[in-house]
């Protein structure tokens, strides 16, 4: 038996502002623009660490969000004395409320698409069996109700735990992807419950960890 894991749709650098803003508990009208800047920064770094291509929408972003930083930090009296005089944040905070309705939007059509895909029909015949079909080729699909941000923000902890043991090994060895996933489902097979970090226990290096 195989397993497919599937997540929840994410996509763009909106999406991880909004999971920052509620990971955070911030009212979206009233941004602090630079623990969000931080914060946002650090997914992209971990994102590059992972050996994973970073968009340009995501680096556009990020100069939005420095650029709307450096504007927070003029003196009150340049800002007021600027005739278009706004809140820094204004454009922004549209746009991630607009995209949360949308969202919201889409999440009703996904849960009456999803009440579609649950009806099942008998198949021909009580006693029928599909003599093609082997047990290598059932897959049992396992959905997940997290986002990628939600394992990027687990491997940041696995990552901050692992400190400077990480930094110092110095040892280099390859590290077989295949054998890693191996190693996951043989763990996923013979525990009933884990946590994410429980995968990493094992692990000494910043490479087998990515792997």
């Amino acid at each position: 038996m195989t397993y497919q894991v599937k997540l929840e749709n994410f996509d763009g650098p909106l999406d991880l502002l909004l999971f920052l803003i509620q990971e955070n508990e911030i009212d979206i009208y009233d941004i602090p623009i630079a623990l969000i800047t931080k914060q946002y920064l650090e997914y992209i770094d971990i994102i590059k660490s992972l050996d994973l291509e970073v968009g340009g929408d995501f680096l556009l972003m990020a100069a939005t969000l420095l650029r709307i930083k450096s504007k927070m930090l003029l003196p009150r009296r340049l800002l007021e004395d600027d005739e278009e005089h706004e809140d820094p944040r204004e454009e922004l905070v549209r746009r991630l409320v607009e995209y949360r309705q949308f969202k919201e939007g889409a999440s009703v059509l996904g849960e009456h698409e999803d009440a579609q895909i649950n009806v099942f029909f008998r198949p021909v015949g009580d006693n029928y069996i599909d003599e093609d079909i082997s047990p290598e080729d059932i897959v049992e699909e396992i959905k997940l109700d997290l986002n990628l941000w939600d394992l990027v923000r687990a491997f940041k902890g696995v990552l901050d735990r692992g400190g400077d043991d990480l930094a110092r090994t110095i040892e280099r060895e390859n590290v077989s992807i295949e054998e890693k996933m191996d190693a996951i489902i043989y763990f996923l097979d013979t525990n009933k419950g884990i946590f994410f970090k429980d995968l990493f226990q094992q692990e000494k290096t910043r490479q087998d960890i990515v792997a």
